[in-house]
């Protein structure tokens, strides 16, 4: 063992080494830290004190993963931070600094798999020591026309006498670096970047872009100038890569390598894979020494922008206080609840004492916007090693975090409940839904590691192992052991205020309870509203005529039902997903209707500054920008206010509904005026996918599919049920698609259309889980090709990838075959909100 690893190792000890983080290669976690621990000495003369994001795969590269600047509550004493001003204010964000092999060994142990460095170092947070330039190939580019675009950069930036190095981001571009290292702010630095951008975009418009709509790059390379913020990172220098199967690594290069590369017309010389990195700076050195001690000045007309900003002070009587203390692991004072933060992997916890047929505690863990929960009848284990039963009992909603008082007896869980500790929880390791987690608690009694593992089933139960880990939790002083973290009530006072009151819907519905705060013989609020089966439209190949129909927009976004209840609202899709969390901007606006309780049918949709709709954009939402807004458009009412709408006819279930979200940002789906035809025409002149025909005395029954209601698409396209792919280079060339005819899986074509990379890897991502030894469509092997759509021979079959019919795709196509097949079909996304068995041939 070297002496580098004894260093990293004498603290630490590496977590489940043999996990696979990149799959192809089986590159595990143990290598991960051996290639950090090897390229360490030249990484860090690059890392030191430079706050640093680290962007973490704890389930490795398909798997989830997040951001992490906000240094978690676990972080060992040793690792270095620094506390930066939050932009929109509130408490510091405490970055991490890896300053040392240790450090930078205890990342690789938290599958930090890619690091992020700001281009400034602490303390001088405002002042950058590089601009850097991030090319990013548009679609139908490569990373040679990044190169060529460097070459245009080199160019310029030579005639203002200033020097450039440029590296490969390990993924698709190149980072062109100019170093400063001298008095430089970003108020020079950004608009520097920006203006040599828009000059270059001036003189190549064919080539390079400098606007970041994503829609503008088609063919183009993005010179991303932006990065030159003090609240951005670029991806460090050496660091890997999580973009495929197999690690790559952000590396300098030399210019006369990117000549080669061109000439060639060879992407793979600017591939560097981690052996083939380090045998590289064996052999050629540190590329980027100069961009450490390089001085170099910006044109007068920039650098007179460069002025020093003060840092936001801490005020003069808390200097002391602050001085005494480390935020990155206290989170006294707590004048008010914990807040999780959308920085990193920390979330809320509670644990809640409650006396009610059994005394137990039930632990809650703030997950997916709910409080996923378990039932501990001995309570949370304190001593190393100690382990204690935990049940699943159903998800609750996150205002239950707070709820201390009754629970009114012959109701679910009916008894006396107390906080007993409250606080926040990291993930250091795992995933819920694959049945293990190791998390870190930072409560106000509890503090240290826990395991959860789920183990087996009992009685229709649950049953999970709740597990003290990496030493004894702290001594809980005897005074606060049986009284409250919120307020510091024993149960006998909590069970005497009677003000305090939780109701439960008696179904166990998920999400159901209301906390009450008010005199006990105060009149109950209306129930909970339930989930209702959507009612579906059956499609027609032109439109019902007559005055017994009133026409829609039909939308291409989510169907999803929107259940109010006072201030709480939930989104539901046709499988009762909850889609909450997805689309906040659509429940603030549900909660703005005018009503206590209601459930709404409408459409979840993407719209751009025109009111035209996207189903790409809204599946995109993260990265489609400011450009499209996601909207809610409401066409049904069925219950309100604890009533029943939905044996009314359907003309009154819509005025009602346009009377309710009339002062809302909720938008009603009007009722199309003129003749079918003419709505035809003016629907398909505005881009839209069709028209909903409905009898204006209609009742809404329920999870079934009518005539009453028929749906008529101006162009071709509807969901299919995905069935396999065909391999190609790590990656799939297409995806094969069927319906179902009664229960049988009929197949309808390749799809290779529709797919850009990202959506690619995230499709495959999606569909390994799913991976069968068994095709799952009946009509396989076909014994002939059709001229337009193909069909599969017995022979191809064995080349092909079978996959479980879990998925459903939207697909549009021009038409169908004499075979039974669609031509030209092209791929817009996955439909979660879709049942596989409720997909069939609808024209």
């Amino acid at each position: 063992m070297s002496s580098l690893r004894r260093t990293a190792e004498k603290e630490l000890q590496i977590s489940n080494p043999d996990k696979v983080l990149y799959p192809a290669g089986k590159f595990t976690k143990a290598d991960v830290a051996r290639y950090y621990e090897r390229i360490a000495r030249f990484l860090l003369p690059h890392f030191r004190n430079r706050p640093v994001t680290l962007k973490r795969y704890p389930n490795g590269v398909f798997g989830e993963a997040f951001y992490e600047k906000d240094a978690p509550g676990f972080t060992p004493r040793w690792v270095k931070t620094f506390p930066v001003p939050r932009r929109e204010g509130g408490p510091d964000i405490n970055y991490i600094l890896i300053n040392d092999v240790r450090t930078l060994t205890w990342a690789a142990n938290m599958a930090a798999l890619e690091l992020h460095p700001f281009l400034h170092r602490v303390p001088r947070i405002e002042r950058p020591t590089n601009i850097v330039f991030d090319l990013d190939p548009g679609k139908k580019t490569n990373i040679l026309q990044c190169a060529e675009v460097a070459f245009l950069l080199r160019d310029v930036l030579t005639k203002l006498r200033l020097k450039s190095f440029p590296k490969v981001s390990g993924s698709k571009g190149i980072q062109l670096y100019i170093p400063l290292n001298t008095a430089m702010t970003y108020d020079a630095t950004q608009p520097f970047a920006r203006a040599i951008a828009e000059v270059l975009e001036k003189a190549h418009p064919n080539k390079i872009v400098a606007d970041m709509a994503k829609n503008l790059r088609v063919g183009k390379v993005f010179i991303d100038w932006s990065q030159n913020a003090d609240h951005k990172t670029t991806v460090g220098v050496y660091s890997l890569r999580a973009k495929r199967a197999r690690p790559y690594v952000s590396m300098p290069v030399k210019w006369e390598e990117l000549t080669i590369a061109l000439k060639k017309a060879d992407v793979d010389l600017l591939e560097y894979e981690p052996e083939e990195a380090l045998h590289r700076l064996t052999r050629v050195g540190d590329l980027f020494v100069p961009v450490l001690k390089l001085k170099q000045k910006l044109p007068k007309e920039f650098a007179s922008l460069s002025k020093e900003r003060p840092r936001r002070k801490t005020p003069p009587a808390l200097v002391d206080y602050r001085a005494k203390r480390d935020f990155a692991r206290t989170k006294e004072p707590v004048p008010e609840l914990p807040r999780s933060s959308a920085q990193g992997s920390r979330r809320r916890f509670v644990v809640q004492k409650h006396a009610a047929s059994h005394l137990h505690y039930d632990f809650r863990l703030e997950m997916h916007d709910v409080l996923k929960s378990w039932a501990v009848p001995k309570g949370v284990p304190l001593r190393h090693n100690e382990t204690h039963s935990a049940f699943q009992t159903e998800d609750h909603p996150v205002g239950y975090l707070e709820f201390e008082g009754i629970i009114p007896r012959g109701e679910y869980g009916g008894g006396t409940v107390m906080v007993w500790d409250i606080g926040t929880y990291e993930v250091v390791e795992g995933n819920y839904w694959k049945g293990f987690l190791s998390i870190f608690l930072a409560g106000k009694k509890l503090k240290g590691e826990w395991t959860l593992q789920r183990i087996e089933s009992e009685e229709e139960k649950t049953r999970w192992l709740l597990r003290k880990t990496n030493g004894d939790a702290g001594v809980i002083p005897a005074n606060a052991n049986d009284v409250s973290a919120l307020t510091g009530r024993a149960m006998e006072k909590i069970a005497a205020d009677k003000s305090t009151v939780w109701s439960i819907n008696r179904n166990g519905e998920q999400g159901g309870g209301v906390l009450k705060k008010k005199p006990v013989n105060s009149r109950r609020r209306t129930a909970t509203p339930r989930f209702v089966k959507p009612m579906k439209a059956t499609a027609v190949s032109e439109l019902p005529e007559g005055d017994e129909w009133i026409y829609e927009v039909k939308w291409d976004g989510y169907r999803a039902l929107a259940l109010k209840h006072g201030n709480d609202v939930r989104l539901l899709s046709l499988k009762e997903k909850n889609l909450t969390s997805d689309f906040p901007a659509v429940r603030e606006a549900v909660r703005g209707i005018n009503a206590d309780s209601a459930v709404i049918d409408g459409e979840v949709v993407a719209i751009d500054s025109k009111g035209c709709p996207s189903f790409q954009a809204l599946q995109n939402r993260a990265s489609s920008g400011r450009t499209w807004q996601i909207v809610y458009y409401a066409f049904d009412l069925l219950n309100l206010d604890g009533e029943d709408w939905t044996k009314r006819p359907l003309h009154e279930r819509k005025q009602k509904l346009r009377e309710l979200v009339a002062d809302s940002e909720v938008r009603y789906n009007a009722e199309l005026a003129g003749s079918p035809t003419s709505i035809v025409r003016t629907i398909q002149s505005a881009g839209l996918e069709g028209i909903v025909a409905k009898q204006r005395e209609s009742v809404y029954r329920a999870g079934t599919r009518v005539t009453s209601w028929r749906k008529f698409k101006i162009d071709k396209s509807q969901e299919f049920v995905i069935g396999g792919y065909k391999p190609n280079a790590g990656i799939f060339q297409s995806i094969l698609v069927g319906y179902y005819d009664r229960k049988k899986l009929i197949f309808a074509g390749k799809i290779r259309q529709g797919f850009n990379p990202s959506t690619r890897r995230r499709l495959l991502e999606t569909m390994r889980p799913l991976l069968t030894a068994k095709c799952p469509f009946d009509n396989l092997p076909s014994s002939r090709k059709s001229h337009f759509g193909e069909g599969i021979t017995a022979e191809e079959m064995k080349e092909l990838c079978w996959l479980k019919p879990e998925l459903v795709a939207q697909i549009s196509f021009t038409e169908w075959t004499d075979y039974g097949l669609l031509r030209h079909a092209t791929f817009h996304g996955l439909r979660d909100d879709k049942e596989p068995r409720a997909i069939v041939r609808e024209l």
